[in-house]
């Protein structure tokens, strides 16, 4: 794909703090997009990478921006404060959104531990506040009469199942055919709806969460950099080739592929990582503990 160029155009990315969504950011930042990144907080490779910016490009015009909005995903209030926010900043509505916020399920309260109070946060975050504020985003579109871009964050992981994660791929799953629902607003009102479903990725959600560590043999798993992902994102964003409604299947710099709605043959790689089935005995124990809570 051809280096794009945004210049003047905006974004609103959650989970830009880190990250895939974080690598997504600069690359954005590269084309000339100014980006509102909106999460709890910002990892220390934010930090440091914000801190490097300037305020001008090289031939002396103003540079892009990226601005940090404290966001709270699970909140629909902050969701659409965060295009209150993107309009102070920089003036108008975004022509692009990616809710891309999320976690994964060793490293978040989930289904076999069962500690949520109310709801399952995971399917809050992962699954919910990307349909929602895409619903938001797509109002905002249509009152200021432009056309965007959503893009969502899916997974290989929707193209398998796991007991150890049911929480996760019920979510990736529902965000993969969400996209795919919404193939048909591109022709209805010019929104593109697309989504990167990554392989598995060498990221905070993996690497500072010793949970999630524990499935990884780093002489066997191969896992994808977020820049790498990145760069799928900005294809199937801006290159027309991929229609509204594709889900691009990204595992590693060659092995890019839509995702099929039916006879898919599954992912090009590996969906997880090769020790995940070990921590089986999580689930047994789970298991167990209710066993012991009748007696």
């Amino acid at each position: 794909m051809s280096q794009v160029n945004l210049a003047g155009k905006g974004a609103i990315i959650t989970g830009g703090g880190s990250g895939i969504c974080l690598a997504f950011t600069k690359h954005l930042y590269q084309a000339g997009c100014n980006v509102l990144i909106c999460d709890l907080s910002l990892h220390r490779e934010a930090v440091q990478w914000l801190e490097s910016l300037s305020t001008a490009t090289p031939n002396g015009s103003a540079a892009p921006r990226v601005v940090f909005q404290k966001t709270d995903v699970t909140d629909w209030k902050q969701l659409d404060e965060a295009f209150d926010a993107y309009a102070r900043e920089f003036g108008g509505v975004p022509s692009i959104l990616c809710p891309g916020a999320g976690v994964y399920e060793p490293s978040a309260p989930n289904f076999w531990n069962d500690k949520d109070e109310e709801f399952y946060k995971i399917l809050r975050i992962n699954l919910e506040h990307p349909i929602k504020m895409s619903r938001i985003a797509i109002r905002k579109f249509l009152q200021s009469d432009q056309t965007g871009t959503i893009i969502l964050v899916s997974s290989t992981g929707a193209q398998k199942s796991s007991i150890l994660t049911p929480l996760y791929g019920a979510a990736k799953q529902g965000i993969s055919n969400f996209a795919r629902c919404m193939a048909k607003l591109k022709e209805l009102a010019g929104i593109r709806v697309v989504a990167v479903a990554p392989g598995p990725t060498m990221s905070p959600l993996m690497y500072d969460h010793p949970e999630a560590l524990r499935f990884v043999d780093p002489e066997k798993d191969k896992l994808a950099s977020t820049d790498e992902i990145a760069r799928g994102m900005m294809a199937v964003c801006f290159d027309e080739n991929f229609p509204s409604g594709t889900v691009l299947e990204v595992t590693h710099p060659d092995r890019w592929r839509e995702v099929f709605l039916l006879n898919d043959p599954g992912p090009a790689a590996h969906a997880w990582t090769s020790k995940k089935e070990e921590a089986i005995v999580d689930v047994i124990a789970a298991l167990d503990a209710d066993r012991k809570s009748l007696k």
